[in-house]
């Protein structure tokens, strides 16, 4: 099982599968009441998550090779609670 998490093609491509599970969601919310430019940069969000997320997993893997997965795991809860806020925020009671 450690082998399997520690492989880094997995890691990779369950970011990769996350984010585009998120990023579909963010794109069906409802962002009407952020503005034109706020509900552009809202739907991003996560693929900007995600992309930190593979940011932060390359340069740890030039230090270590064990326990990196701990950083896939860390993106991927990030990314589907910040898409579940996102999506049940109603923005037409912001200012």
């Amino acid at each position: 099982m450690i082998k399997h998490l520690n492989n880094p093609k997995n890691n990779i491509i369950a970011v990769i599968i996350v984010e585009i599970i998120t990023l579909s969601i963010t794109f069906t919310a409802d962002f009407s009441g952020a503005g034109v430019l706020g509900s552009v940069v809202l739907k991003w969000v996560p693929a900007i998550i995600g992309i930190t997320t593979l940011l932060f997993y390359f340069v740890s893997r030039l230090f270590t090779k064990k326990h990196n997965w701990y950083i896939s795991l860390l993106g991927i809860l990030t990314m589907l609670f910040v898409t579940y806020n996102l999506y049940t925020t109603d923005f037409s009671q912001t200012l």
